[in-house]
């Protein structure tokens, strides 16, 4: 019987999918449209939970070796300074890893397909582009383009690793419901030292200010930078280099004119599959979820869906469960995409862009409250690191 896992998406969720069934004897090929390993930054935020899954492929420390931890971050407000600061270090016990690991997700990548070409030898085609699939009781069939020639692939299942836009889950019709939020993202990277000009800085910083919110977060690379542009004014003059230039330099004029080493617009989404899987093809990932950014959910809760789905597809393939189980991988990780990861997520965008003044005063006083008791804050810091999330997810039946 031909047991190999083809899998779609040569991204962190894909990729690490592939690490796993590999490390299992599993036989896999990876799918990825692109010619090459994604370069953009894209997602930078590493969770506790994440890291140590990812420990147990011996990624983690090189990981960390690439990034920057993240012991502390804050809510803060520009102009005055008042400051809400979250301690990781309070959670030690929880966790071999108390902070948040700044580190562009393009090493991920980097790491884990120098892995599998150690191990697994051709396991990844770049440039193979999905145009179609069928599946049976017993398999499935690909049919991609590589190399300029339409070639065929069979295997015992399918994974959509191949992120919002699901190729997989878009031919198979599957819903994807749930809402776009009118305000687009905008994130940009510099090598400018803002650290060495702006007073009170942490590894990540959510601040508030009389001329709009931004994040700041640093990573091993960088200084990135991300804002939301106002919702009726998205097009090429609001996005100049000009209009980006001015608004860093109200964040700190010492950087102007700012280098700027990447940029990226993007939309944001709150969406959930109708269901994570269908006969022999599985969804993991933004294939199956989308939330929104702000607290760096999207990639973990995609990598800790891979590490959920290949425990069980390993018992299924040798013959120690049944299929229905992945029923159990539905529920666990719907669960936790819609309970925890988009609820948290979306308090938390809201919160952060909030426009009122007086309201933004009164969530820094929340915030600032939740600090100052210590059981507060730590059940705070467990849910923003999505430890709470993946404890009750794995515990679900």
């Amino acid at each position: 019987m031909n047991d190999r896992v083809i899998i779609v998406g040569g991204g962190p969720v894909g990729l690490v999918t592939a690490l796993n069934l590999v490390r299992a004897g599993v036989p896999v090929t990876v799918l990825e449209r692109a010619a090459q390993m994604h370069a953009e930054p894209r997602a930078s935020t590493f969770h506790a939970p994440t890291l140590e899954l990812l420990d147990t492929l011996g990624l983690t420390e090189k990981l960390i070796a690439l990034g920057r931890p993240a012991p502390q971050w804050q809510y803060r407000m520009f102009e005055t300074g008042e400051a809400a600061v979250f301690d990781m270090t309070l959670i030690a016990h929880e966790t071999r890893y108390p902070f948040r690991l700044q580190c562009e997700q393009f090493n991920l990548v980097k790491v884990a397909v120098e892995a599998l070409n150690r191990e697994a030898p051709g396991a990844v085609l770049f440039g193979a582009d999905v145009t179609d699939f069928a599946q049976s009781k017993d398999g499935v069939r690909v049919t991609f383009t590589h190399n300029n020639t339409s070639q065929t692939l069979d295997g015992a299942w399918l994974i959509a690793a191949d992120g919002a836009a699901s190729t997989v889950r878009t031919k198979l019709g599957i819903s994807f419901e749930g809402s776009t939020y009118p305000q687009v993202s905008f994130t940009v990277g510099t090598t400018f030292p803002l650290h060495d000009h702006m007073t009170g800085l942490l590894g990540v910083n959510y601040f508030w200010s009389d001329f709009g919110p931004w994040g700041q977060f640093r990573t091993g690379l960088m200084w990135r930078v991300g804002w939301s542009p106002p919702p009726d004014s998205i097009n090429e003059d609001v996005l100049s280099d000009d209009v980006v230039q001015a608004k860093l330099a109200k964040i700190c004029p010492a950087g102007a004119p700012y280098d700027l080493i990447t940029a990226r617009l993007y939309r944001v989404h709150r969406r959930i599959a109708g269901t994570f899987y269908q006969g022999r093809i599985i969804l993991v990932g933004d294939a199956a979820h989308l939330n929104s950014p702000t607290g760096g959910f999207g990639m973990n809760g995609g990598v800790q869906d891979a590490f959920n789905l290949t425990s069980k597809l390993v018992k299924i393939l040798n013959g120690a469960a049944s299929e229905p189980l992945l029923d159990h991988y539905t529920r666990q990780r719907r669960s936790a995409a819609v309970d925890d990861i988009q609820s948290t997520s979306d308090t938390n965008y809201r919160r952060h862009r909030e426009k009122d003044a007086d309201k933004r005063r009164e969530a820094l006083k929340d915030l600032q409250a939740i600090t100052a008791d210590p059981d507060k804050h730590r059940a705070y810091l467990l849910d923003n690191a999505l430890i709470t999330s993946y404890r009750r997810s794995e515990a679900m039946s």
